[in-house]
């Protein structure tokens, strides 16, 4: 079964994207959910965050159960490139296990695996194609600002954490300007059709 990259920077829509594939009945594995499960569940992962970030990393919600402290370790690694290496070390090892055990389940001529530092982390390297998702800085902007309610000086630093399209265009295999809907829909189709033949 062929594994097909999806990546792009922060705003790109990437999960509309993705979104587009899995209505056409293409499982779909988005990474950063399942490493955001895996940060709130699998105790090896837990434990790690404890012992480099400590004790404020986690805290007990109403209900008793152990919670990621998000916006703790978010102010900790995103000042700090040498955390956010420590960080990714200790999730993308158990994101990738997951997805070998989740990919035996599926059934479909290939899968799609979203995620925004493919490049970053060489998950481009078990990719069987890459396609990556742009759109103007502007828009980029626009839509993260909206969605997580954050300044623009925020979403600078956060993109300055990724790759550029720039970057990131040179060894992606298909491009898709995610500006309109209506083009969007046809830009996945054809990039489908190409897939299921190939």
């Amino acid at each position: 079964m062929k594994i097909i990259g999806l990546t792009g920077g922060i705003g790109s829509g990437k999960t509309t994207v993705a979104k587009e594939f899995e209505k056409l009945n293409i499982p779909l594995f988005i990474a950063d959910n399942v490493s955001k499960m895996l940060l709130a569940t699998d105790e090896t992962v837990i434990d790690a965050v404890t012992t480099m970030l400590g004790e404020r990393s986690y805290y007990t919600d109403n209900k008793g159960e152990l919670v990621p402290n998000k916006k703790f370790i978010a102010s900790k690694v995103f000042n700090d490139p040498e955390l956010l290496k420590s960080l990714n070390k200790i999730l993308h090892p158990a994101v990738r296990h997951y997805f070998d055990t989740w990919i035996k389940e599926q059934k479909a001529p290939y899968v799609i695996y979203e995620a925004a530092i493919l490049f970053e982390t060489n998950g481009n390297e078990f990719c069987d194609h890459v396609i990556l998702v742009t759109a103007s800085l502007k828009e980029r902007y626009r839509r993260v600002m909206a969605r997580d309610k954050v300044s623009e000086k925020e979403v600078r630093l956060r993109m300055s954490k990724q790759w550029s399209d720039s970057q990131r265009i040179i060894l992606s295999d298909f491009v898709i300007v995610n500006e309109d809907l209506q083009k969007l829909k046809g830009f996945v189709r054809s990039i489908h059709d190409v897939l299921l033949k190939n």
